[in-house]
């Protein structure tokens, strides 16, 4: 633990000062939530939490919950980014409470499993809608994972010699990827007033009919829904760029994350309004599936490709950022320095790029319905242990100056619920291995951090 002397200037905000101009108000923050957050999670999680929920009822009551958890964490994170002024997330957080160890733990998951694996799934529903458009019944596995795994290629490469076109690939896919949602939710509209709709999956002796009474199942399909979320902190990665984050942090987190909900809850009103429980959980398409049913193969083709340009620049946005995360964690001496530096032709970290694109590839070879509660149990593990870090410092520093505060209990029902994941899917033997697997990665992080701090001639840069 660090101790008082050490810590108590980190939470003054007189004795920070940002490193980059502050610009982001509220409602540019409530947007860049709202932005990072929503995309093609939510055509990706409903197959697997209704799937484990067992009953639309069940599986729309998850989605409201995790819509108010996912809330409350991101307020919960307000405390601390208001407290502790620095970018950098649970990094920063973790480090300042438990030291060194514990916060290259965290970076290690995230940069070679959280990240990655995440965006691998992503990759894999680009190549299945890709490969439905353009092949129809005819599509296979293998065809889907290949062309997943040439979209990670293409936009590796891009990030390599092409920056300014992935900027502006981004930005076309935020404003595209909001589209698509809308349409979506149109598209439940629409086959509700032809009268075509499943209003069985609303009528309340029907809806919870077949509901899962596994309680693992249950942490299975939060899992599955707050993946969708998993862009909930993204403002605290970004806080010396927030005006007055007092306000901002806590004021543009609740407003965006209210959005997201309610976004969500919306989506999933216009699945069950179009869709049966079975077609839900066996479709792979859904969202081509949403356009179809509401506006024949127009409907489809629209859907399809909003959706494919949305996957696209998500995975391209996300090699541009966990890349330069390896590169500057590799260039302080905290990884390897052979996977840093930045290429005098290109002016970008061309290893660092080519490292995580070939372990999203690497992830490609797997199920992606195995792969979200492999890389969530490493996920939530770590937001358990930066909620206990907010229950640490209330006893640690409990008269240290707190701009946003949340009440006490709120921290620690979250602590109680994020260590639950965890330790669920233990329990469900179909996600047991995936969740003993990811769990792996910690003593592996450690073993790294071992022989980098003992036996490396750079282990003096080992700063963090």
């Amino acid at each position: 633990m660090k101790g008082d002397n050490e810590m108590a200037p980190l939470f003054n905000k007189e004795g920070f000062e940002p490193k980059v101009q502050r610009t982001v108000g509220v409602l540019a923050a409530s947007a860049v939530l709202f932005g990072n957050c929503v995309g093609a999670g939510i055509f990706i999680s409903p197959k697997g939490v209704y799937e484990k929920a067992g009953s639309p009822g069940a599986g729309l009551l998850i989605w409201g919950l995790a819509g108010i958890i996912a809330t409350l964490c991101t307020l919960a994170y307000a405390e601390l980014g208001t407290m502790i002024p620095q970018s950098g997330g649970e990094f920063v957080y973790i480090k300042k409470a438990y030291g060194k160890l514990a916060a290259f733990l965290f970076s290690f998951c995230a940069v070679f499993l959280i990240k990655p694996a995440s965006m691998s799934v992503v990759a894999l529903v680009f190549g299945e809608y890709f490969s439905h458009l353009t092949l129809g019944h005819a599509s296979n596995l293998w065809f889907s994972k290949g062309v997943g795994a040439l979209l990670i290629v293409v936009l590796g490469i891009f990030n390599v010699v092409g920056v300014q076109a992935i900027t502006k690939l981004l930005s076309l896919a935020s404003v595209l990827k909001l589209a698509v949602v809308g349409f979506l939710i149109s598209c439940g509209i629409t086959v509700l007033i032809k009268g075509q709709g499943e209003i069985g999956n609303f009528q309340p002796p029907l809806s919870f009919e077949g509901s899962s009474t596994n309680p693992a199942d249950y942490g299975l399909a939060f899992y599955y829904c707050l993946w969708t979320f998993q862009a909930w902190n993204s403002l605290n990665y970004m806080t010396e760029e927030l005006k007055t984050p007092e306000k901002t942090l806590p004021i543009g987190g609740l407003v965006g994350m209210v959005a997201v909900a309610v976004s969500y809850f919306l989506c999933n009103l216009a699945y069950l309004m179009m869709f049966s429980l079975h077609h839900i959980v066996d479709t792979k398409t859904i969202a081509m599936d949403s356009g179809f049913i509401a506006f024949g193969r127009a409907g489809e083709i629209i859907m399809t490709l909003g959706l494919l340009v949305s996957c696209l620049g998500c995975v391209g946005g996300s090699i541009c950022c966990i890349s330069r995360n390896l590169q500057c964690t590799a260039d302080s001496g905290v990884f390897p320095t052979c996977m840093g530096g930045i290429s005098k032709r290109f002016q970008t970290p061309v290893r660092a790029i080519i490292i995580e694109c070939t372990t999203m590839c690497l992830y490609m070879l797997f199920d992606a319905n195995a792969l979200i509660p492999f890389l969530s149990t490493v996920e939530w593990l770590f937001y358990c242990v930066t909620f206990s870090v907010i229950l640490y410092l209330r006893y640690k520093h409990p008269d240290t100056h707190r701009p946003f505060k949340v009440p006490i209990f709120i921290s620690v029902i979250l602590f109680l619920i994020t260590g639950t994941f965890v330790i669920l899917p233990l329990f469900s033997q179909s996600s047991r291995m995936p969740t003993i697997l990811g769990l792996m990665w910690l003593p592996l992080g450690a073993l790294m951090y071992a022989v980098r701090y003992y036996t490396s001639t750079h282990c003096k840069a080992l700063t963090l």
